[in-house]
């Protein structure tokens, strides 16, 4: 095999707290299962990991939930985990080396901003907000 790890190569050249993030919205909400919410979170996993298994369904990639279903099943998802999800599109929007997965990523980040009525972060801020505070 290949390669040993179980994140893609891609996530180690992100620094550790936004690596961090990312994971953290990989998990899905606490408080219900929306059907938009868990394809997603199915995207997020093959994005981000090596699937060690492809026989089932914890990784597979379906149609994406439109923006509007999106937005209308996390309207009953904790703020907590919004801003999980809404974060790692925002990492994976700057950051992921395939355009066609970043432009995916970037349009669901900027949307979940607008539903809260607030402005995107540039690049710039994210990185400075989420900058490393030891070396590795």
């Amino acid at each position: 095999m290949s390669n040993c790890f179980v994140l893609k190569e891609w996530m180690a050249e992100l620094p550790w707290k936004q690596q961090s993030v990312v994971l953290s919205s990989l998990r899905g909400p606490d408080t219900s299962r929306p059907a938009s919410v868990k394809i997603l979170n199915r995207w997020l996993r093959g994005i981000t990991q090596n699937n060690a298994d492809s026989s089932t369904d914890y990784m597979k990639n379906l149609a994406h939930p439109s923006v509007g279903d999106l937005q209308k099943d996390l309207e009953y998802c904790t703020m907590h985990y919004y801003c999980h999800l809404m974060h790692a599109m925002e990492i994976i929007g700057y950051n992921h080396p395939d355009k066609e997965i970043a432009e995916t990523a970037r349009g669901y980040y900027e949307n979940m901003v607008l539903f809260l009525h607030l402005n995107p972060e540039t690049k710039e801020q994210l990185n400075k907000r989420l900058e490393d505070k030891i070396s590795r």
